[in-house]
Parts: C-alpha cells; structure tokens; sequence
C-alpha cells in the first residue's frame, strides 16, 4: 500500500485505476512487478458494505495500456467476489447467532434443572443468558396447547423494550422464562404484558433472589398453571404464603391426602360443592368474619353460618378447633391449586 502502486490508488479514489506503464513507477513492488516482466496493469475495487473492502487487478506482460474495456470486465469479477464476502459474512454471523442460541438454551436448562454452580461460574452463566447476576427474579411458564407453538413470541425482546432482562426456552408442553424484576412495578409490567399477549395458560413464581433457586420456582410456575386464575387474565402469580407454598411443595401427596379429607362432599352435585368450597374461601380471606363475607357474597350472616356448618358437618371437623381449622385451610388451597 505504500507509494503509488495500484492497490494504493484504488483504495484512495475507490475507483478504478491504472498503470499503463511500470517503467518509471518507484518503489518496492514496482521494481518486482518488472522483476515478473508485468508492463501495465489495471485495477478495480471490490467494495463491501459502502466501502473499498479490497481490489481485483490484472497484469499485462505485453509493452503498451490495456484494452479500455478492462475495468468494467474486472469490476464484474469484482461484484462476484463482493457477493461472496457478504454472503460468507452473514453464514458466519448466523452460525455464530446458532452457536451462541444453543450456548445459552443449554445454560438455561443448567440453570432450570438446578445444576451445581459456584460464585464464579454462576457469574458467567448471568452474563451468558443475559441476565443480571442479583434477583429478583421470577420463573414464567406458559402453556403450549400444541407442539411447536410459542403462546408467548418474542417476549424476550418485547420485556427488552421495558428495560427488563429474561431468557426463554420452548419446551414441548410449555414456554419458560426467567424474568428479572427489580420492583414490583416491572412485576406488574410483566404481568399485564403477558395477559395482553396471550390466551394461554400462563403461571409465575414468586419472586427469589438467586438464580440457584430457579427450579423450585419453575415447579411453583407449573403448579400455577394447574390452579386457578382471576376472573380477568389468564395469569396466575403465586403469592407465597405459607399455606400456598405447602399446598404446592409435595402435589401428588398433597392432592392424595386432600381428597380423602374432602371425600366427604363426594355426594353433592357439582354447583352445590363449589358454593360451599367459595363461602370457606371468602370466609378465610375476610378474617373469618361472617358479616364481611355475607357482603361479598351477597347474602345474609344466617346463610354463611348454615354454610360453614355445613362444611364442618361434611368433613367432621370444627372451625372452632386451632387444628381442624388448619387443616381444613389447607385442604381448601390444594383443592383450589391443585385439583
């Protein structure tokens, strides 16, 4: 590139240029041009994205110019090449976009599936997935009602546009994320954008801190989506209350253990059942207050007093008992979570 030889003049003009003659050219790789018995050249740039990228040139061993067509015959040579560097530049770039995709679907299977990370290691698997190395965070899962749909398409770049970080994987019976929310505000956010997104099922854990307690909370974010939702979204966001935490930590012998504690209502029908499993729910989240869950209800005190006796005669225990009462407590919350 130094003195005045071809690719010198190509890459400052980034047009071509020529040499018709190397007699009197100075420099290092005119003097081995001639050594080679080169007479005239011709050289054309090869320009990639905008700029001169490289050149293509041709020699002539006979004395006097090249034809005057030379350059644009080079310049179509040189368009081919041009053609070749961006396309094997955007084969690399999405084989380096495959690579570091499947890089991190496997880090965050590590993660979900509770591998053994240290300090250090557990640094580098944040900065791989792209996410904060301190919580909170939550674990989303939504449901996917046929193989190969995402119920939530790039939620990841949509959550990115509200300044939250998370890393999502497709599995086949549902699509998980972990989610970083650093206030309850981005909670909220997050919430309300998946409601809006889709129709699906879709259950989220309660908030935890270090991302080595991810699976306990994709457990919790499976169980949500078997429990059920508010009267408005399709989202379930678990609460983590003591009795909502030991409903879900041992399903199968909960729900064992809770079916035959209310093997009792077997014989109601159906809609007669759930008022009664409803009267104890609104009962036991206004304080156990029969007048407050008259109002909520809509009925008189007498009425959710026949009711709860009624629960207390069908399962034989007392509401006036420390114990029965928390047992009938619980079994409520696995039946509402769980069955």
């Amino acid at each position: 590139m130094e003195g005045d030889t071809l690719a010198a003049l190509v890459q400052r003009s980034g047009q071509p240029a020529r040499i018709d003659s190397y007699d009197n050219v100075a420099g290092p790789i005119a003097a081995r041009v001639r050594a080679v018995g080169i007479r005239a050249a011709v050289g054309v740039p090869i320009i990639v994205d905008g700029r001169v990228w490289g050149s293509a040139a041709v020699g002539s061993l006979q004395p006097g110019p090249m034809p005057a067509d030379t350059e644009m015959r080079i310049s179509r040579f040189a368009e081919l090449i041009a053609t070749a560097v961006v396309a094997g530049y955007r084969d690399e770039q999405n084989r380096q976009l495959l690579a570091e995709g499947s890089q991190r679907v496997s880090l965050l299977d590590a993660v979900l599936e509770g591998r053994a990370f240290d300090d250090r290691s557990l640094r580098e698997v944040a900065g791989s997935l792209r996410l904060p190395i301190n919580g909170p965070y939550v674990v989303v899962a939504a449901h996917v009602s046929t193989v190969g749909d995402e119920p939530l398409p790039e939620i990841g770049s949509k959550l990115r546009s509200f300044d939250i970080f998370s890393a999502w994987r497709l599995l086949p019976d549902m699509q998980v994320g972990i989610v970083h929310v650093k206030s309850d505000r981005k909670l909220d956010t997050v919430v309300a954008l998946i409601a809006r997104m889709t129709t699906a099922r879709v259950g989220v854990s309660a908030a935890f801190g270090d991302l080595r307690d991810a699976p306990q909370a994709l457990h919790v974010a499976r169980m949500m989506l078997l429990g059920p939702t508010d009267s408005t979204s399709s989202v379930a966001v678990f609460d983590g209350s003591l009795l909502a935490t030991a409903a879900v930590s041992a399903p199968e012998v909960m729900v064992q253990t809770v079916g035959a504690a209310l093997d009792g209502f077997g014989d109601l029908p159906d809609d007669e059942r759930e008022m009664l499993f409803e009267t104890f729910r609104v009962w036991q989240d206004n304080d156990a207050s029969v007048g407050g869950a008259a109002e909520v209800l809509f009925c008189h005190p007498n009425t959710v007093r026949h009711r709860l006796r009624r629960i207390e005669k069908h399962t034989g225990r007392s509401l006036s008992r420390p114990r029965d009462l928390a047992e009938l407590c619980l079994a409520f919350e696995v039946h509402r979570r769980l069955m």
